[in-house]
């Protein structure tokens, strides 16, 4: 009895222990089964982390290790190594993918740590992660999780780390509730949150981190001391850049508080008023304010103590007077670009190696430099009005970068800069500068872009090898990537040695006085992108092997001859003419013009008498063959008519006017041929040709024009004329290829009409068996009167052909024969054109009618047409100009108008679909904008719609997610982005489909303009027409700004209304 007694205690711990270890093992079977099926979320794992390890043979217990219940065999799970209960998870950046189920987790009582950053994971984050309640450190950054962040997040009580930054997270943040008392990180940037900042300083406490940039949270920062104490006193790094804040900053006294502050970013926002003191923040290093309307002086204790601020940006704002002496033992980054600084040069930098002090109102003489300390490894001082002549500056040898572009130095350029050691950019563009370029410039090792454009330089290039003494260290390709030297006075030839520079990737030498042949040793520069040789007295042939990575390519005004190279046929006529008499493009090749060129009208800086005398002889080579042409013509026409008569007429040919030879307009509702409208011909809203008077009816018998493409007998159109008087000088496109498909863009109205009298055979109207649609009761008028009204070609577009017709009571309307193969049926199309028929709006062209025939070719819409020209001629018209440069306020006007039809049109469910300068007409003096092409793509079958994006991603106006998009749709984010590049080409006058040259190399409109932003150099961009005073320079930065946020990636663009507000609010 004392046995059993004695065993019992011992006997009941056994038995507990067993209990222990079984309930372990089921808990731990608990977590694994969790884990599994938190594996069924995930959808891909590319690189087979997950669906290798997370194996459910795990749940055997005779496979695991020892004792333990730890799933450690688990990518990326961790254990407690006395529990072995599952205490973390990490499976950051690896590029899994899946719609999470968070619920899954709930079982792991012990997880204090879930990180799945940098990941494609989508889906909510749902309530139940509220009751994750051991969670210390969440991490759900860089993935796709959509929709508010729950408030029962805030019952994570122990959390003490969450970022859930860079997703499309919504809603308003802080909710009702915030228990947080343990966090020390809050990152929440990038993402689509709103919020009051007041609300959200005074519930954060014990914070030392906290990044919201890049959201939508609003109000003003100038709070009481109550408001943000809790915050203030713990908080190091506080981020608020991109958001909605006004109002004034911080006072004296609030500001004071923040002791501990390291980093403070309230960059792009709108915050107004004079910086307070900020001496009493002992360890500030970081502080960025740029892209606010701060202004006033600098407050002297950010340049010289005894804030110990290593990076100062103050850029884009409103701040006025001179600059202090600088002589902060600290501060390495200074940004004080975009400023109403005035004033000379500070007298010293102290030891800061970095300075952008550009685009301010400096001025007086470059001197003060002699003074500066040797530490200058970057200085930008472009756009200023700076005077004097650059010096021998010896002490900089540790510059990278020198800017002194769009000043007014003179003098010639001394030889020191190229003997920088480390120099890698040097800008001295737009200023008056003379002499000859150093040869230093040309043996540097280490100069990457050199830009001397628009200066007086005289001489030669000095790129050859003659001076061996100076290259016999030089490696057999120099650095040189960007090589500008364009609108100067440079003389000679481009000597062979071009070809060392074997990384060059732009080359403008354009409008110099340059001579000679170019040298084959072109052919060596195979990384070649941009090359502009025009204007000036080049003769000879184009090398034949030129680098294949050509996007821009000009020789146009010189004297070269021969034929054009067959990897250079992509590119326009504009590109080798005028100029060039000689030169030849071989008929058939792809080039948009294949004749031979015609300077009649002039237009080249450099003639010869020999040039005028090739020029009469192929002119009037020509001209008889085509006379030969008409005679023989006429002839045939006399021989067929004699045969009509004698034989009669068919039943095929009843109702035809036999009256041949005859002078007529054309006439639109002539259906008689089974072959559509012409779609290989080039003249289109986007492709520019001279409106001539065209027949939209019968086939053409004979014509005196020259024509491109031969229609096929018996067509239904007359075929629209090439004059070739008439040259390709659309700026912006000039030197780019067109790919199939995707034309140049242009203006309907761009070039002058040539009206030349055509010989028409005419059908009668009484054959027609179509209907007649009207739209509204505004217009009464038959089919016959249509078919017989004059009208003239005006453009194609992806949709089709575009006409003006002309009614007998002198009604004016658009005309557009839609292509084949591209409308749906009658019923769809019938129920779609009404709804975008009802659409009534001042500044919305309305549709008016269709008619439907009983071939498929036999589609039109029919709208009012409007007295006024495209929105891309007047940006791009070239001399002679029939208007006057738009000034500022109109550009701003005509934003507004499309925005406030855009919004319309989003209002009632509908996307424009198909935005562009050339879809916007200005009428009146006043220059009211109005929209056309709107919603066509209702009418399309999934192939039209699909070519219609097509032409804009070539014309440079679609969205980026369109092109990713495997069934893409017109959306109102696309219309969004369409919009903003349009505000880009309105406030730069350059086209989208620019591409332009700078420090970065060659890069379009969208990143050249986003890129200057980024910078701060956001007026570089802007028209000169425009950016001549500081009137406008505020509203230009706002609308520069709205602008880019138009072109952000789509989950982050805004929508139309909120960009029609943001115009509105710009004052001019």
């Amino acid at each position: 009895m004392t046995l059993i007694l004695t065993l019992k205690p011992t006997f009941f711990r056994f038995l507990l222990l067993l209990l222990l270890l079984h309930l372990s093992s089921a808990a731990s079977d608990e977590e694994i089964r969790s884990l599994l099926e938190f594996k069924k979320g995930i959808k891909l794992d590319p690189l087979n982390k997950i669906f290798s390890t997370w194996s459910q043979t795990l749940l055997d217990p005779s496979i695991r290790s020892g004792n333990s219940t730890c799933p450690s065999t688990f990518y990326g799970v961790y254990c407690d190594p006395v529990s072995s209960s599952v205490t973390g998870i990490h499976l950051d950046g690896i590029s899994l993918s899946g719609e999470l189920k968070f619920a899954t987790l709930l079982p792991l009582k012990s997880l204090q740590n879930l990180t799945l950053s940098g990941n494609s994971f989508t889906g909510r984050l749902v309530p139940a992660v509220g009751t994750m309640t051991s969670l210390q450190h969440l991490d759900l950054s860089n993935n796709q999780f959509i929709g508010p962040i729950p408030d029962r997040l805030n019952d994570l009580w122990a959390l003490n780390y969450l970022n859930l930054s860079r997703n499309n997270l919504t809603g308003w943040y802080p909710g009702s509730t915030f228990n947080l008392n343990q966090l020390k990180v809050l990152d929440l940037h990038d993402n689509l949150l709103s919020g009051s900042v007041e609300s959200m300083f005074s519930v954060l406490r014990n914070v030392e981190y906290v990044d919201l940039s890049g959201n939508s949270f609003a109000g003003s920062v100038a709070l009481s001391a109550e408001n943000v104490s809790s915050l203030a006193n713990t908080v190091q790094y506080l981020n608020l850049r991109r958001n909605k804040l006004g109002g004034g900053f911080f006072g004296d006294d609030v500001i004071n508080l923040f002791r501990n502050l390291r980093f403070l970013d309230f960059g792009e926002n709108e915050i107004i008023g004079e910086l307070p003191s900020l001496g009493k923040l002992p360890y500030l290093q970081v502080l960025r304010l740029g892209g606010n309307q701060f202004s006033g002086s600098i407050p002297v204790e950010l340049l010289q103590g005894p804030v110990p601020l290593v990076e100062l940006d103050l850029s884009g704002n409103q701040f006025s007077g001179p600059i202090q002496e600088v002589n902060s033992t600290t501060l390495s980054t200074l940004n004080l670009s975009s400023n109403m600084l005035s004033g000379s040069l500070p007298p010293s930098l102290g030891n800061c190696p970095v300075v952008d002090l550009s685009r301010n109102m400096l001025s007086d003489d470059i001197k003060v430099m002699e003074k500066w300390g040797p530490n200058l490894e970057s200085l930008d001082v472009s756009s200023n009005k700076l005077t004097g002549s650059i010096s021998n500056l010896t002490q900089f040898q540790r510059l990278t970068l020198l800017n002194f572009g769009n000043n007014s130095l003179v003098g010639s350029v001394p030889s020191v800069l190229g003997t920088y050691p480390r120099l890698v950019t040097l800008d001295l563009s737009s200023n008056e500068l003379d002499g000859p370029l150093p040869r230093s410039l040309f043996t540097s090792l280490t100069l990457t872009n050199l830009n001397m454009s628009r200066n007086h330089l005289t001489g030669t290039i000095p790129i050859d090898n003659s001076h061996t003494s100076e290259l016999l260290a030089l490696p057999s390709y120099l650095q040189m990537e960007l090589l500008d030297l364009s609108d100067n006075s440079l003389t000679g030839s481009l000597h062979s040695d071009v070809g060392n520079l074997g990384r060059l990737k732009l080359l403008n030498l354009a409008r110099n006085q340059m001579s000679g042949q170019l040298p084959n040793e072109l052919d060596k520069l195979n990384a070649l992108e941009y090359l502009d040789l025009s204007n000036n007295n080049f003769m000879g042939k184009i090398p034949d092997k030129l680098s294949p990575n050509l996007h821009v390519f000009n020789v146009s005004y010189n004297h070269l001859v021969g034929t054009v190279p067959e990897n250079l046929r992509d590119f326009p006529d504009s590109s080798f003419h005028p100029g060039n008499n000689l030169l030849l493009i071989p008929p058939g090749s792809s080039s948009p013009k294949n004749q031979v060129p015609d300077e009649i009208q002039g237009g080249g800086r450099h003639h010869s008498s020999k040039s005028s005398i090739r020029i009469t002889i192929i002119v009037a080579s020509i001209g008889a063959a085509v006379m030969i042409a008409f005679v023989l013509l006429a002839y045939y026409r006399a021989q067929l008519h004699d045969f009509r008569g004698r034989r009669g007429f068919s039943s095929q040919t009843a109702g035809q006017d036999v009256k041949l030879g005859r002078f007529t307009r054309p006439s639109v509702f002539k259906f008689h041929s089974e072959e559509p409208p012409p779609t290989s011909l080039s003249f289109s809203n986007d492709n520019l040709l001279p409106s001539n008077s065209r027949s939209l009816s019968g086939p053409l018998e004979s014509s005196t024009e020259i024509v491109e493409h031969v229609l096929p007998e018996g067509s239904a159109i007359g075929s629209a004329s090439l004059n070739p008087n008439v040259q390709d000088n659309h700026p912006g496109t000039s030197g780019r290829k067109s790919s199939p498909g995707s034309p140049i863009t242009s203006s309907p109205h761009f070039i002058d009409t040539f009206e030349q009298p055509v010989t028409l055979d005419v059908y009668s109207p009484d054959r027609l068996a179509g209907e007649l649609f009207f739209l509204d009761s505004s217009l009464t008028f038959t089919a016959e009167e249509l078919s017989c009204a004059p009208a003239e070609v005006l453009g194609r577009s992806s949709h089709g052909t575009l006409y003006k017709a002309t009614l007998g009571n002198g009604h004016m309307l658009t005309v557009k024969w839609l292509r084949v193969g591209l409308v749906k049926t009658k019923k769809e199309f019938a129920k779609e054109v009404r709804k975008i028929g009802s659409i009534r709006h001042p500044s919305v062209v309305p549709l008016r009618a269709y008619y439907w025939g009983p071939r498929e070719q036999e589609r039109l819409v029919l709208a009012d047409y409007v007295q006024g020209d495209s929105l891309a001629l007047h940006l791009y018209e070239t001399t002679p100009r029939r208007y006057p440069p738009l000034s500022f306020g109109q550009r701003l006007k005509v934003a507004v108008d499309v925005a406030r039809c855009l919004m319309y049109l989003h209002d009632r469910g509908l996307p424009h679909g198909n935005l562009k300068p050339t879809n916007v007409l200005l009428e009146g003096s006043n220059y009211s904008a109005r929209l056309t092409d709107y919603c066509l793509h209702r009418l399309m079958t999934p192939a039209g719609i699909a070519e219609q994006i097509l032409n804009l991603g070539a014309l440079g106006y679609r969205a980026p997610e369109l092109a990713s998009a495997t069934k893409p749709m017109p959306s109102f984010k696309a219309d969004v982005y369409a919009l903003g590049v349009i505000l880009m080409e309105l406030l730069t006058r350059r086209s989208a489909g620019d591409i332009i040259s700078g420090l970065s190399g060659a890069v379009d409109l969208t990143d050249w303009v986003q890129l200057c932003d980024q910078e701060g150099r956001g007026m570089d961009c802007i028209d000169r027409d425009i950016a001549g005073g500081e009137e406008h320079s505020k509203a230009m930065d706002d609308l520069l700004a709205i602008s880019v946020r138009c072109i952000l990636p789509v989950n982050d663009r805004p929508n139309i209304r909120q960009v029609f507000e943001d115009l509105c609010s710009i004052s001019v």
